[in-house]
């Protein structure tokens, strides 16, 4: 589902919204403001000297917006909107920490650093406070007395310079120097102060609304620039993971990997840059592909994981035509080692003859260039996964529910047009003020959602004892090793464990249980949509044609999150470690614990999980209902004239609205199909 049917799903929202009932407003506004705000984030994460500014400004269509030729820029996260929800297009808003926030990034980055330990986390905790401490001292120096006022607050600019956002971002001279160097006129450093940075952008290249963020390096001699980009690994839903052609897939690298398994973050694509700089070209880069498939495939169990390889530098080129540096046959060889590429580019050629006369032999260097970079297909790839992702559920479902209460509303137009012929206004009040009939659905809709709460909480106890079951006994398999004979204690140096078996049983078994667990709740809440339309029956004396079906989308597409299961533990890797352990005579008993616990909490995980995603998909469904079910109890106002041209232009519009959603929603199959490739 595409940008602008989302558009059209909002726009139709707001018309409904306007002329909805009290009970239902609730409802259609939490069904605006998702749709509202569904703007995926992209991080791009990496060393330093990846390349990663530069190749943002390629994936973004910005050329220079971020300066990529001072080591000390990035100092701040820099969230990039690209058609934000609030409609802004321009300028930037810039937050500075406050004293609560500076004590925080001390103690999330203690959280983070507990999920791989390192030998070195005690000296890297301490140089981290005293660089925390230093930033605040360089703070107060460069602001004086407008440090207190400006902790905590934020400064907003309607249009951006270049120099402003180095204020905001850039490291900087060191406050002494600036002191000696500058007028007193001159803008002050926010830079140490700032939290994160937030600039506003059309939609540009993007099918869809988008934020684009730039962190700080990893690998980096000042470690708070690591510490910050780790600690906002979990503010986005796509990562683009940059690596250098030079030293691709190094032990910092693969750190970083494994910290994004174990925080369960979302999908990421591998973009290996800098192919412009390899002695040989092609055949170097072949080899570097390889080799990080490889290496994922063996370190991480990510051979699935896309690479992608390329040259910010070839897309900088095709963005500002600045030929510094830049290599024309280079680039001709790799387009013909890449079919696909170059049938893009003689495309684009035939393109250019047509529409431009003058300069079209620059334009088709710089098309060139653009293609070669990697970065179109960078850009298609994201896209195409964002939008194919939880995005389209969520598009999916909204516009069912929006389609229920436009069929719910026409229903509702059409009984009133009917009550006002008939003249039986007053029949149909006593009906729908008889005996507390609202009163007594809401109660059996509540009732049946506290019976499936609970069945779900028993469904996930088993499913905890299954996994740790399967846990205690595979771990011990894989440890002690056949006959007895642990691979641990193998002659030899490294040793590794494999324990892709163990990963796809606790797999299987998740899945198993959501498919029963989904299917019991969608049996339980069609008999409550029999329940409830039988009792309906029972009050509308024929008013009402159409049925109130329960939507049980929310659920019937569900699938649980397994990406618990991709987190690395400490003895998958190489673990020289072991070696100090092989003169104990409790070797193997240590890592069976050890591999064990790390096990176990995978598994709570991904029970926890499933029990959390469970329960608010049932009650979406059930609060969608109950609000389903006010509009067809909800009193009119009969106590006034009404008036048969107002009743049916209300039922025309109705009809409108409805007829409108209905060209809108195609249900599709395709959360059926992941379903049935979960299974």
């Amino acid at each position: 589902m595409d940008e602008v049917r989302r558009q059209d799903l909002i726009r139709v929202a707001e018309r409904m919204a306007e002329t909805a009932r009290e009970e239902t407003q609730p409802f259609i506004a939490r069904i605006l403001s998702d749709l509202q705000s569904l703007k995926p984030g992209i991080a791009f994460v990496g060393q330093i000297k990846a390349g990663k500014s530069r190749l943002i400004n390629g994936f973004t269509g910005q050329a220079d917006f971020l300066p990529s030729d001072v080591n000390p820029w990035t100092t701040v996260v820099t969230d990039m909107h690209f058609g934000h929800p609030s409609g802004r297009v321009s300028g930037g808003l810039f937050h500075f920490f406050d004293n609560a926030q500076w004590r925080a990034l001390l103690t999330e980055g203690d959280e983070i650093r507990d999920m791989l330990p390192d030998v070195e986390d005690d000296y890297k905790r301490q140089i981290i406070e005293e660089q925390i401490e230093a930033m605040k001292t360089r703070a107060q120096k460069r602001l004086g007395s407008q440090y207190e006022e400006l902790l905590g607050t934020a400064h907003d600019f309607e249009d951006l310079t270049q120099d402003d956002l180095a204020r905001y971002v850039s490291a900087g001279a060191d406050p002494e120097d600036e002191a000696a160097q500058s007028d007193e006129n001159a803008a002050p450093y926010y830079s140490d102060l700032t939290r994160k940075a937030e600039v506003f952008f059309e939609q540009g290249l993007f099918p869809f609304p988008l934020t684009v963020t730039d962190t700080p390096g990893i690998n980096d001699p000042l470690l708070i620039r690591e510490e910050i980009s780790h600690q906002h690994l979990r503010n986005a839903d796509f990562f683009v993971v940059v690596l250098s052609a030079h030293q691709a897939l190094s032990q910092a690298d693969l750190k970083l990997l494994r910290l994004m398994q174990a925080l369960e973050l979302g999908q990421m694509v591998v973009f290996v840059n800098r192919v412009d700089e390899l002695n040989r070209g092609v055949k170097d880069a072949a080899n570097v592909h390889a080799e990080v498939r490889a290496g994922l495939e063996r370190t991480l169990d990510s051979a699935k994981l896309t690479v992608i390889m390329g040259s910010a530098q070839w897309a900088h080129y095709a963005l500002t035509g600045d030929k510094t540096g830049i290599d024309h046959d280079q680039i001709l060889a790799w387009l013909k080692a890449h079919p696909r590429k170059m049938k893009r580019f003689l495309e684009g050629i035939e393109r250019l003859k047509k529409s431009q006369k003058e300069g079209a032999s620059e334009s088709a260097l710089r098309l060139a260039a653009m293609i070669a970079s990697g970065l179109p297909d960078l850009r298609s790839h994201v896209v195409r996964e964002v939008s194919e992702g939880p995005r389209v559920e969520r598009l999916l479902i909204a516009a069912k529910q929006l389609r229920n209460f436009a069929t719910n509303e026409l229903e509702r137009r059409r009984v009133h047009l009917k009550i006002v012929d008939n003249d039986t206004i007053d029949e149909h009040i006593a009906k729908q003020t008889d005996s507390g009939a609202l009163a007594q659905l809401t109660r059996m809709v509540l009732e049946t959602q506290d019976k499936l709460a609970a069945e779900a909480d028993q469904c996930v106890d088993k499913l905890r004892e299954q996994l740790r079951e399967t846990v205690q006994t595979l771990v011990r398999e894989v440890v002690q090793g056949p006959n007895g004979k642990s691979p641990l204690l193998s002659a030899g140096g490294a040793t590794e464990l494999e324990f892709g078996p163990l990963r796809q049983a606790m797999r299987e078994q998740l899945l198993d249980a959501a498919h029963d667990q989904r299917q019991s709740m969608l049996n339980e809440l069609y008999v409550l949509d029999l329940q409830s339309n039988t009792a309906l029956q029972d009050l509308n004396d024929g008013h009402w044609d159409s049925e109130l079906n329960v939507d049980a989308s929310a659920l019937r597409w569900y699938r649980p999150d397994t990406s618990a299961l991709t987190r690395g533990i400490t003895i998958e890797l190489r673990v020289s470690w072991l070696a100090r352990l092989l003169k104990q005579k409790s070797v193997v008993a240590r890592a069976e614990n050890l591999i064990t616990r790390e096990f176990q909490s995978i598994s709570e995980d991904l029970a926890t999980s499933f029990q959390s995603d469970l329960k608010q998909r049932l009650e979406s469904v059930i609060d969608h209902h109950l609000a389903l079910l006010g509009v067809r109890f909800e009193e009119m106002d009969f106590a006034s004239e009404i008036s048969r041209p107002d009743a049916h232009d209300a039922l025309e519009n109705a009809k409108r609205v409805a007829n409108e959603l209905e060209e809108l929603f195609q249900e599709g199959s395709e959360p059926e199909q992941r379903l049935e490739a979960a299974k």
